[in-house]
């Protein structure tokens, strides 16, 4: 990912209602391409329980540091 999408990103997820988790706000904020390609390999891992796949990444991205967070987008 650029690092100008990088920024945006972020600044989706600051821009986002502090009511949800961070995890999900990171997850909603993320491109089409990056959701698609995070669902399909969370879906795979959970053998297409939605539900779960859907909690776990929420509890990755929400586990993760700024800095970490940002690293993860730059391989993405």
């Amino acid at each position: 990912m650029t690092t100008a999408t990088i920024t945006k990103t972020l600044k989706k997820v600051e821009a986002e209602s502090k009511e949800y988790s961070l995890g999900f706000r990171r997850l909603t904020v993320l491109p089409v391409r990056v959701r698609r390609a995070f669902d399909l390999a969370a879906n795979l891992e959970t053998n297409w329980d939605g539900k779960k796949a859907h909690e776990n990444q929420k509890t990755f991205l929400g586990g993760l540091t700024e800095q970490e967070y940002i690293n993860w987008l730059r391989l993405v």
